[in-house]
């Protein structure tokens, strides 16, 4: 199946009192209509700052590099090069929350305080789906109805802190499907969520996107959501991906040892009574990034020599996986 989303050497940078730093650097990922694909990897690791780029969403200190292609098709068939689009420009307007639909983490930020649930969503659903006020109240019910939200005729006339974590996390999700996109971008939607609301977001989701038809980005640190949400996955480490494949092929058998650690850090009820194994170390700033591999400082398996002084190129292992890693011998790479 084609992508509807396809990126090429993303790699951002930012000028700043210390000089420029490269938080992203050549990140290569796709997305299929009605697929989902996992971002995943600790804070810092550039999930947020690479999707916001597909957005123009990232500050005005920012640029991408020349090598970078970021290339959606739309509802219409129409090919976009999303890095080209003018800032303020009608047909950026169109993409950003029209075609590209974005959750962030913490719905208060998302949502004005000054003004109703039930008003920005009618914003919206005016701006991209062209319908008159009543019109799109009733749209707004209807969305709220269908994201899980009891009593939604009156729910729409409330303030966003009326609304509990978990309510307005799901009045967020209406907000965003309200304007139809064909991709949807999820950063991190559950991770502020207590375990039984977070499941039910996860339900929300999988029921919505297979109702609709969306491709999905999903941004999490946590392998474990990844698991239960999507097709494919892309592990991010210091801006870089290290290891993408299939998402049940990658957690049963991950071949980059940044992917192991996350793995081993999940806690498992099979054994309660076992300490977690957090991956050792912090990662590194931007500022001030490894020569060689980004993950050697904290890999055990690292090569002296090797991992310290050159970086790995990304190799394909086995059918549909790629990994960054200088642990995978030429027999591998040849193979490919």
């Amino acid at each position: 199946m084609p992508k509807m989303l396809t990126v090429e050497n993303l790699s951002i940078s930012f000028r700043t009192s210390e000089g420029v730093i490269t938080p992203v650097h050549d990140v290569t990922f796709g997305v299929e209509a009605g697929r989902t694909l996992g971002l995943v990897g600790e804070s810092g690791s550039g999930k947020s700052i690479s999707t916001k780029a597909l957005m123009q969403l990232l500050p005005g200190n920012a640029s991408l590099s020349g090598e970078t292609r970021m290339t959606y098709t739309d509802k219409a068939g129409k090919e976009i090069a999303l890095g080209r689009l003018k800032t303020g420009s009608k047909e950026l307007r169109r993409i950003r929350g029209g075609e590209i639909g974005m959750i962030f983490q913490e719905p208060m930020a998302s949502f004005s305080p000054d003004y109703t649930i039930g008003n920005q969503m009618m914003e919206a659903i005016m701006l991209h789906r062209g319908l008159k006020k009543r019109a799109a109240r009733e749209y707004a019910i209807e969305m709220l109805n269908k994201v899980g939200i009891s009593n939604a005729s009156a729910r729409v006339d409330q303030y966003p802190h009326e609304l509990s974590g978990g309510m307005r996390q799901r009045a967020m999700i209406a907000l965003t499907l309200s304007a139809g996109p064909a991709l949807l971008i999820a950063d991190e939607p559950t991770t502020a969520l207590d375990v039984t609301i977070q499941a039910q977001v996860l339900d929300l989701m999988r029921d919505l996107q297979r109702d609709l038809g969306m491709g999905m980005i999903f941004i999490t640190h946590d392998l474990g959501v990844i698991a239960q949400i999507a097709d494919d996955v892309a592990v991010m480490y210091l801006g870089t991906i290290v290891e993408r494949g299939p998402a049940r092929d990658v957690i049963r058998n991950p071949q980059h040892p940044y992917t192991q650690g996350l793995l081993d850090a999940i806690p498992s009820v099979e054994h309660l009574h076992d300490r977690l194994k957090p991956v050792p170390g912090d990662i590194p700033s931007p500022t001030a990034r490894p020569t060689g591999c980004p993950f050697h400082t904290r890999c055990a398996q690292a090569i002296a020599g090797t991992c310290d002084v050159t970086a790995p190129t990304e190799v394909s292992t086995i059918p549909g996986r790629a990994v960054r890693c200088w642990l995978h011998s030429d027999k591998d790479r040849n193979a490919a």
